[in-house]
């Protein structure tokens, strides 16, 4: 039952490029010494992961090199993060919907000969009321969200988006309120870790 399992598991989490994993996976359970069985099935596991940590590191160098002068757009190997602000923008309906969508755009093109991956999207309103300006809500900011990833052309199944947390505003030394600091935050799954820059 647990072999019949890790066979499911495998088949989800390997794209066609590794096939080759699926075989030996295949292989391991003609096995009939059970020591032999585990130890190859052990030894598959550990080749699956090292294909997922080259993945992402091949995608965090991609991304680095895609967004080289925005940096403040890549905040990790594989995470990015769309600032926004709702402060006296003539176009406050449709700015952060452009953003994702120019981000996801380039973040596909990045990745395009990576596979396995996908994006989970959390957006971060305003917590805080300003004297002046308007920041997003939540609300607002996840309805742009699904805007911008519906026209980045990205299948639905290759990504989610959810709502967070409301943002804690930034502060200017002397403890005034600088930023409502609302936000999307951009996290690329379903591959293995990254080196840290």
């Amino acid at each position: 039952m647990i072999f019949a399992g890790l066979g499911v598991l495998a088949n989800v989490l390997a794209p066609p490029a590794h096939a080759d994993l699926r075989d030996d996976l295949a292989r391991c359970a003609t096995l009939t010494d059970d020591t032999a069985r585990l130890s190859c099935f052990d030894t598959t596991a550990m080749d699956m992961q090292k294909a997922r940590n080259a993945a992402g590191e091949n995608a965090a160098a991609a991304l680095s090199k895609e967004f080289r002068f925005d940096l403040n757009v890549l905040n990790g190997p594989l995470s990015l993060k769309v600032s926004a602000s709702g402060n006296s923008r003539t176009s406050r309906d449709t700015v952060v919907a452009r953003e994702v969508e120019n981000i996801v755009r380039r973040t596909t093109k990045a990745l395009a000969d990576i596979d396995g991956w996908s994006l989970s999207l959390v957006v971060h309103g305003g917590k805080v009321t300003l004297s002046r300006g308007s920041p997003y809500t939540s609300d607002e900011l996840l309805a742009q969200a699904r805007t911008g990833l519906s026209r980045s052309g990205l299948t639905d199944s290759r990504y989610t988006v959810a709502r967070g947390a409301d943002a804690e505003p930034e502060l200017w030394d002397d403890g005034r309120i600088r930023s409502a600091n609302e936000h999307i935050d951009i996290q690329i799954v379903g591959l293995g870790k990254a080196a840290s820059r």
